[in-house]
């Protein structure tokens, strides 16, 4: 299974799902996908991630957010923004603005 983990933004940008700029991600030991035959582990720009659940998730591909209940993540685009969510469940806001953040470094 591939877990996120951990989220980035930019400094000053308001903390939303659009805004997510980069993604943690851990394989655990029985995850087959790989990328360029390396395990995925590492940070992923989130447009990346959408485009690897849309291509591949009809082929088993998934990646899950590491809080209970352990939601899946679902490619989405609006506004010309492609990005990623957790699936809905009970709680008020999305899984995946619970992991831990942190801010890009700037250049």
């Amino acid at each position: 299974m591939i877990y996120a983990e951990k989220i980035s933004f930019r400094r000053n940008d308001e903390q939303n799902l659009q805004t997510i700029v980069r993604i943690k991600l851990l394989s655990d030991s029985s995850e087959k996908w790989k990328i360029n035959d390396k395990p995925i582990n590492g940070w992923y720009k989130k447009e990346d991630i959408n485009a690897w659940l849309h291509n591949h998730g009809d082929t088993g591909f998934e990646i899950k957010v590491n809080i209970k209940p352990y939601p899946n993540l679902v490619p989405v685009e609006r506004n010309s923004v492609k990005y990623v969510r957790s699936t809905r469940d009970y709680t008020n806001k999305d899984n995946l603005l619970n992991l831990e953040a942190f801010y890009e470094k700037e250049s």
